[in-house]
């Protein structure tokens, strides 16, 4: 368990107290949500839009705070009110003075595309040696992460933590935080262009994961994309390359497909295989862990046997199998132009096999003027596709380009998922290969569920 003085903790948020603090105070638990209040815990009184924080500090009181950190004083409280001007960065500087006083390795995750699921390798790959604590799903922002942090305790030996961001600033908060040991920028694509204009921004929001770290980090960095020289010379520390290019530290070679679509490849020479995930995109993934996990001395041959057993997160690169001989592939969750790119090089190659494939593609979300061009380029690359795609099906106003650039006759545009989801579990043909992607705002686990519920489905990883 890890505690911390009540004083320290007023102190290091900038707060005012309303009443004397005692030098026997002592936090033992930090939370934000009142029902994880009990004897000991410092409540922060979060505004959000649902509900306000600064309602349930009574609550907190009986259930045994031992203080509150608030905006505003609230009265009928006899436990110590912390002052501060705003609740969230007081959260925020919790969240670092909670993992300084934890001496472990902690791991940061960023990049356009492939964040969750490369967090979710690494921390698979890490337990085998440590007890390794991950972040939750969605807790890779100004709230999310402090809150990851603050669920550390003595017991844990590592972290694997995800930053996500929208604009310039953000990872650079978060990495002064979390003050990373080791951190991973997966590529950089066009997710949140919108927002950043170009994708050299985008590179330049990502590398601020730096800021957090000292000279003795690592910074694990794709070698084959764009913006690698221009992060790598702002690091300020090791930097260890991967890649299919010949100069990487990690070099990836010789990827290959099964039949159902699961990966195999070497790095540096290494035998890797995955048959629980598809696609040749989980190379990359893999050579990020493998990189992270040799730099925190796991075992190799663990190292192996660990890839073997990881199954990709639910919504994102999920396979099943329909009771009439489908495959489904939903990648539902989340789409970015490059992780739709490698989906649907993914099931080319099952086409080319002999395989029919059914792409159900949704709008991509956040990519603002780029929104047209972006959606185009998607049908352009179906059209040059080897193996082509049989039936093709867009969701969503964006998405209607990229059918028009498709050059694919079986073509079927609709503005909802529900629309989708009704035309095509009459389409479905015995042993289709079906991808089902678009951002988490187009609702496509409408059409997933529509599928498993009229066929069945069977053998989920």
């Amino acid at each position: 368990m890890t505690t911390i003085p009540l004083f320290e903790a007023s102190v290091a948020v900038g707060g005012r107290p309303n009443q004397p603090i005692s030098a026997m105070d002592y936090i033992y638990h930090i939370t934000q949500r009142s029902e994880e209040v009990s004897a000991g815990t410092l409540f922060v009184a979060l505004r959000g839009n649902r509900a306000d924080g600064h309602d349930f500090v009574q609550e907190a009181e009986k259930k045994g705070a031992v203080a509150a950190i608030v905006e505003e004083e609230v009265s009928n409280v006899k436990i110590p009110q912390i002052i501060v001007p705003s609740t969230v960065e007081a959260l925020g500087n919790l969240g670092k003075i909670w993992r300084c006083r934890l001496n472990i390795p902690v791991v940061a995750v960023t990049g356009s595309v492939g964040k969750t699921t490369t967090k979710e390798l690494i921390a698979h790959v890490l337990k085998v040696k440590f007890n390794a604590h991950k972040g939750r799903k969605n807790y890779n922002n100004q709230l999310g992460v402090p809150i990851e942090l603050l669920r550390l305790d003595r017991n844990h030996q590592c972290s694997v933590v995800e930053f996500g961001m929208r604009g310039f600033h953000q990872i650079s908060y978060l990495s002064k935080i979390a003050r990373p040991s080791i951190s991973a920028i997966t590529n950089i694509g066009m997710s949140h262009i919108e927002i950043l204009k170009t994708r050299e921004n985008i590179a330049l929001a990502k590398a601020e994961v730096l800021e957090g770290m000292d000279y003795h980090g690592i910074l694990v960095l794709n070698h084959d994309d764009d913006f690698f020289d221009l992060i790598k010379e702002k690091a300020h520390c090791k930097v260890v390359s991967f890649g299919e290019n010949s100069s990487a530290d990690i070099r990836i070679t010789d990827i290959k497909l099964c039949d159902k679509a699961h990966p195999s490849f070497k790095l540096n020479g290494l035998p890797i295989s995955m048959p629980n995930v598809v696609g040749k995109h989980h190379a990359f993934n893999a050579a990020i862990a493998y990189t992270i996990a040799i730099e925190l001395g796991v075992n190799t041959e663990d190292i192996v046997q660990q890839f073997a057993s990881f199954q990709t997160p639910e919504q994102r690169g999920v396979v099943s199998f329909l009771k009439n001989g489908a495959m489904l592939l939903d990648s539902s969750y989340s789409a970015a132009p490059d992780s739709i790119k490698a989906s649907l090089y993914t099931i080319s190659e099952l086409t080319q096999r002999g395989k029919r494939t059914v792409a159900v593609i949704g709008e991509m979300v956040e990519l603002g003027s780029h929104s047209e061009e972006a959606h185009a380029h998607i049908g352009k690359v179906i059209s040059e596709l080897k193996g082509g795609i049989g039936l093709l099906i867009t969701v969503g106003a964006y998405a209607k380009f990229i059918g028009e650039n498709s050059s694919i006759s079986n073509w079927k545009h609709f503005e909802n998922a529900i629309l989708a989801a009704n035309f095509l579990k009459n389409e479905v043909k015995n042993n289709d290969i079906i991808l089902v992607q678009g951002s988490n705002s187009v609702t496509l686990d409408i059409v997933v569920n529509s599928l498993e519920d009229k066929f069945g489905a069977h053998g989920k990883n």
